[in-house]
């Protein structure tokens, strides 16, 4: 390549880089402008004057497809002031949607004067002639300006929508199940029900077991019993005496496996002594209770009142006191 030919190269490398320069820069101005809508020529351009206001509605489109959407500007004059409240979204725009609403610019003109522009994006939904209905801003609240109906015809995508091939809606279409599924919710149903019959039969049994009454509920019924039948009134101390010492020795038999109606009062009392079933305090209360009770049946002692009520609330004192714990708990809670 001779040296002439190297220079033409270089020069018409530098007027394609300043095209793509040139070209650049026009291409980041116009999206800088939000892509040049606003200085595109309006198909539909309308001014409305007012006291206190002028009303500008522009339409980028006097007619569309039911594909496409309708640019809808609307720039209001008047003085600083004045407050502006633009038609809503949700009102006044006949069949259209508005699929989007936004205050685009404000800006300060000259005279102490301000233009604020608001936009709408319209989009019909079927074929036909669809009205604009005349759209109304305020100013101050009770001053208005009012633009004028227009009507837009809007178009199918269809070339002829009368006549197009249209599929029917096809039949749903049938999966049928896997045999697992089947197997897995039948293997759920039994399992459900041998549960159910279960619980219903634990439950039914809880209901109908009878309540087992334990030794200190006896013990104490019987006492009562001994009391209501009036023995002492009638002289019969050394027989209320046995059915009292009676009482409480099946009372420890019960609670404790103790063999005490078998036993003297001298072999319980070893047993006892030997064993962990009574407590030391329990042991001296009950000690004494069955010597006083000996003297009655053996060997004639006629107690006085005083004693006679002090034997029998040593009997109730200690069928209460010497009650396992766990009884007393399991008690109260199946109550």
């Amino acid at each position: 390549m001779t040296p002439a030919e190297r220079t033409l190269g270089r020069r018409r490398a530098a007027r394609i880089g300043a095209c793509l320069a040139v070209a650049l820069a026009s291409a980041w101005s116009s999206c800088a402008n939000g892509g040049g809508t606003q200085d595109l020529e309006p198909a539909i351009a309308e001014t409305y004057e007012a006291e206190g206001g002028r009303l500008e509605l522009t339409l980028d489109r006097s007619s569309l497809t039911t594909a496409e959407s309708a640019l809808l500007r609307l720039a209001v004059e008047a003085d600083e002031g004045v407050a502006v409240a633009f038609p809503d979204s949700g009102d006044g725009f006949g069949e259209f949607a508005v699929e989007r609403d936004e205050q685009v610019s404000e800006r300060l003109l000259d005279g102490g004067r301000v233009e604020r522009v608001r936009e709408y994006v319209l989009q019909p939904f079927l074929p036909g002639e669809y009205e604009l209905p005349p759209l109304t801003v305020t100013l101050n609240g009770s001053d208005s300006i009012s633009s004028e109906a227009l009507t837009i015809p809007v178009e199918s995508v269809l070339q002829d929508p009368e006549t197009a091939d249209l599929l029917d809606i096809a039949e749903p279409l049938d999966i049928p199940a896997p045999w697992w599924w089947w197997a897995l919710g039948t293997l759920l149903l039994a399992v459900a029900a041998v549960a159910g019959l279960w619980w219903w039969k634990r439950r039914k049994e809880k209901l109908s077991a009878p309540r087992v009454v334990p030794p200190h509920e006896i013990a104490l019924t019987a006492l009562d019993a001994l009391l209501s039948e009036g023995l002492l009134a009638s002289g019969a101390v050394e027989l209320f005496y046995l059915r009292l010492s009676d009482i409480v020795r099946h009372y420890i038999e019960d609670q404790f496996s103790l063999r005490a109606p078998e036993q003297t009062t001298e072999e319980f009392l070893a047993a006892m002594s030997r064993g962990p079933h009574i407590r030391r305090d329990h042991q001296t209360l009950l000690r004494d209770f069955l010597y006083r009770a000996d003297m009655v049946k053996f060997a004639k002692f006629v107690p006085a009142a005083e004693e006679t009520g002090g034997a029998v609330e040593a009997a109730r004192q200690f069928i209460e006191q010497s009650v396992p714990t766990g009884v007393l708990s399991a008690e109260a809670g199946s109550g």
